[in-house]
């Protein structure tokens, strides 16, 4: 009796496995409305400069005013390309805002 029980139990425990990863997963994500008014239009480009922005050593400063002239720079040089800010939770929020 044991034994015709444990297919059934394997087969109960790999779609709860299978509910679980197809729950979890982030397959064909949809940007929801809020998002769109925060960030705008999504651009669509082959290519992205990217930069991450993190506090916790002595050129903070330094490093916030360096990004600020990359992405000016890069913007008036009309790069085809998305610009990106990775913004590490501890950056104050003037500082993120500004981007």
């Amino acid at each position: 009796m044991a034994s015709c029980r444990e297919p059934w139990l394997m087969l109960r425990f790999l779609l709860l496995l299978v509910f679980a990863v197809y729950k979890t997963t982030a397959f064909g994500e949809v940007v929801k409305a809020g998002q769109m008014e925060q960030e705008g239009p999504p651009q669509r480009h082959k290519n992205a400069y990217a930069t991450m922005m993190y506090m916790g050593t002595p050129r903070d400063f330094e490093f916030y005013v360096a990004i600020r002239v990359m992405l000016r720079s890069l913007a008036q040089l009309h790069v085809d390309a998305d610009l990106v800010v990775i913004a590490s939770h501890d950056v104050p929020r003037r500082w993120v805002r500004t981007m």
